[in-house]
């Protein structure tokens, strides 16, 4: 039987493990920071919290059922994501990254790839010939979709069969709309890219990133980063959440993307006009009337 989104962010499709053994309706807070092996060279599959806890694991474990991927690795934010996924690229390999980004992840391209030896090579990817600018170093696509702040839509398919043709993969950052309407690994991207403050926390209070994967290749190196590298990426490692529902409006210019040179911010369309509204839970009567005795 084919079971709805809402369903899958409630139940696992396998065996939830002390859920069912013991009967909590909620998947338990393990704080453990080490664990008891059953004898020498017998160990539970968890050793160290840094390295793997089992509230943890199951909350990957849902969003990969979510994306439709193989295995979800959550740390303590987008941009530690963001970070985890990067290591997996070397000097001289090209990235084709979309002008229209959050305005950290332009920062981390600028000032840790480039100086890593990594090429970043920015495109308008929801309106040019992105395979007219593929070369033989190219190893990623790396798009938004839709875009932080201007919302302009790439396709999905669409570019991940160029990258595929090309040896390369397609990464795209979902944050925006988030596995419950939109689902890249399905089109054809191999890494997917979650800032929960989005879709755990209503962008408020919540800090935690998820990079999730169908690709088994990309799986391996990512495990192999979180075991030796995982301290510096801090993972995520409790699923405490206080939700922030409340609308919020942001001025791009002087907070998000403030660090981004003004020539390429106006190319990109945020100029010094453009708000960005993330509309909460109030009545939209009340948001509605807030609004006009602004403007007004």
């Amino acid at each position: 039987m084919t079971r709805g989104i809402n369903t899958h962010c409630l139940h696992l499709e396998e065996d939830e493990g002390d859920c069912k053994n013991f009967g909590p309706l909620s998947f338990p807070v393990y704080q453990t920071a080490t664990y008891a092996h059953l004898g020498v060279g017998r160990s539970t599959g968890f050793d160290y919290s840094r390295l793997q806890n089992p509230t943890r694991e199951h909350l990957e474990k849902v969003v990969a059922q979510l994306e439709g991927g193989i295995d979800a690795f959550a740390v303590s934010s987008r941009m530690s994501a963001i970070s985890l996924l990067m290591e997996i690229f070397g000097p001289g390999d090209e990235i084709i990254a979309d002008c229209d980004l959050y305005g950290g992840t332009i920062r981390l391209f600028d000032n840790v790839l480039k100086r890593n030896g990594i090429v970043v090579k920015p495109a308008e990817c929801s309106k040019v010939d992105v395979e007219a600018i593929v070369t033989d170093h190219t190893k990623a696509i790396y798009i938004e979709t839709p875009t932080n702040p201007m919302m302009n839509v790439s396709d999905i398919a669409k570019l991940a069969d160029i990258a595929h043709r090309n040896n390369a993969w397609l990464v795209v950052d979902n944050t925006f709309l988030s596995p419950y309407f939109q689902n890249p690994l399905r089109l054809g991207a191999d890494i997917v890219i979650h800032s929960c403050t989005k879709f755990l926390g209503a962008h408020n209070d919540t800090l935690a990133g998820f990079v999730v994967t169908n690709n088994p290749e990309i799986q391996e190196k990512l495990r192999f980063l979180i075991k030796t590298v995982g301290s510096g990426l801090a993972p995520f490692d409790c699923w405490l959440i206080e939700r922030g529902i409340k609308t919020l409006i942001t001025y791009p210019t002087t907070q998000t993307h403030a660090d981004i040179p003004e020539n390429v911010r106006i190319a990109n369309g945020i100029t010094d006009s453009v708000l960005r509204l993330s509309v909460g839970i109030e009545d939209l009567s009340d948001l509605i009337a807030e609004l006009e005795s602004v403007f007004n």
